[in-house]
């Protein structure tokens, strides 16, 4: 063949380079483009309720004379083993009694508040709105009121003690309401404070204080914030705050979506970022950036938003502890977000299941107490008026399975949930694996055996 000049082969190199750079810039910025592009949503608007017990407690903190200070709680406690649980000596009677008359107004003032409903004043897509801080302030509550109710029963005043720490309670299960997966975790730690205060006048309490306890823990369960509700608010929330981030900044290159190093925030010079973190977040940013080169905007909004959705259907199921939930996004922001929402399931059905125990248990004691001796079913609970309707276990693999119960030798009894294994173990107590077997106070996903009341519970 004719063999072509090498200037003219060194032109057609060029010209099919040029072009083909061409078309790999053209195809970049589209993808860059498409992927940049922000996703269709419009931010719902939450309105809150009138009065809202979140200003009502505002303003109990404010009447607050004290934390629980010395004269309340001796703060040179010891951990008992058998317990697993910190003991603290109570201080003197006569400092309590003081401390508990001065804050009579606060109580008075938390009791209003749990007639009230609950909203933290969040506006969606807004990174000003206000922050967490005041969930201190209400686990200081509930132990203000489990003080007074540990004050009360040293007083002699069983039926206000009980009152006291229902009141804790009441609490725990108020303050979940529109507030996010930090308020239910706030609130489960604030029913247990009260509940466990509960289990212990449970056993010195009359039948008449029993019943009252009891009814109200009836009246007060429809008005838990379903898991469900908790769930969904923090898909709100999340893609409220994830849409206004990627409708105003560069995919992948933006403060959003690669954070700040802390440490590294630490070492400035002058006021001025050091050499050694700009660099290391421009190469995390940058990192990022091409994690997400194959990701459009749309696609992780849209997979974040699903696995919520999902999460959310799968906690109305009745409990299984196989259930490993919706499948978890790959992309970088989602895999950051995501994962804590993942167990958070497990300590809703464990509170649940350890508070409708008490709420059996008393109206078991009350029975005994007017008719001489336990009933020989838990139906019968129902039949001779000490409950309105059993409750079902939340470990139970069905809706409609109530508590296990027996009674033993002794006038004694066993009464028990599922646990977290879902198997019925006939009352078989949940044990940790070490220490000799000692039965576990705080049962966790994993756990093998039953919950089993005044065993695994307060």
């Amino acid at each position: 063949g004719i063999l072509m000049p090498m200037s003219k082969v060194k032109k057609l190199l060029a010209v099919g380079c040029g072009t083909s750079l061409m078309v790999l810039v053209g195809l970049g910025g589209i993808l860059w483009v498409r992927g940049n592009a922000a996703p269709e949503y419009k931010i719902p608007e939450w309105k809150l309720p009138s009065p809202n017990a979140y200003d009502t407690l505002g303003s109990a903190r404010k009447l607050e004379v004290s934390k629980l200070g010395k004269a309340a709680i001796n703060p040179e406690g010891h951990y008992d083993k058998k317990a697993q649980k910190y003991i603290y000596a109570l201080g003197p009677l006569n400092d309590r009694k003081a401390l508990l008359e001065q804050n009579q107004p606060t109580i008075a003032k938390l009791r209003e508040a749990l007639t009230q409903e609950f909203a933290v004043p969040t506006k969606l897509g807004d990174f000003q709105s206000p922050a967490f801080g005041h969930f201190a302030d209400y686990r200081e509550f509930a132990r203000m009121l489990v003080f007074a109710s540990h004050t009360y029963a040293d007083l002699g005043q069983k039926a206000k003690a009980a009152e006291c720490a229902t009141d804790a309670m009441a609490l725990g299960l108020l303050i979940p309401h529109r507030s996010y997966l930090i308020g239910e975790m706030v609130g489960i730690a604030c029913e247990a404070i009260g509940r466990k205060a509960l289990w212990d006048l449970a056993d010195s309490l009359d039948a008449t204080t029993a019943r009252m306890i009891v009814a109200r823990l009836e009246a007060l369960e429809p008005r838990r914030y379903p898991y469900e509700k908790v769930l969904l608010d923090e898909r709100d929330s999340m893609q409220s705050n994830t849409f206004a981030m990627m409708r105003g900044s560069a995919w992948g290159l933006s403060e959003g979506y690669s954070g700040q190093d802390s440490d590294e925030m630490a070492a400035l010079d002058e006021g001025q970022e050091s050499v050694v973190h700009k660099s290391k977040q421009l190469w995390g940013r940058t990192l990022m950036t091409a994690e997400l080169l194959w990701r459009t905007k749309k696609r992780v909004f849209e997979e974040g938003g699903l696995f919520m959705t999902e999460a959310a259907a799968l906690s109305k199921l009745p409990y299984n502890p196989n259930l490993h939930g919706p499948q978890m996004p790959d992309d970088p922001i989602n895999a950051m977000l995501l994962p804590i929402f993942a167990g958070a399931w497990q300590k809703d059905t464990a509170t649940r299941a350890e508070t409708a125990l008490a709420q059996v248990y008393l109206a078991l004691r009350a029975h005994r107490l007017e008719k001489g001796s336990y009933p020989a079913t838990l139906a019968e609970l129902v039949t001779n008026g000490y409950l309105k309707a059993l409750p079902d276990d939340p470990f139970a693999p069905r809706f409609g399975q109530t508590f296990g119960y027996r009674r033993e030798a002794g006038d004694k009894l066993t009464l028990w949930s599922c646990g977290p294994d879902g198997d019925d173990d006939k009352g078989r107590a949940i044990v940790a694996k070490r220490d000799g077997g000692t039965p576990r106070r705080f049962v966790q996903l994993g756990d093998e055996g039953d919950m089993v009341a005044r065993v695994n519970t307060y």
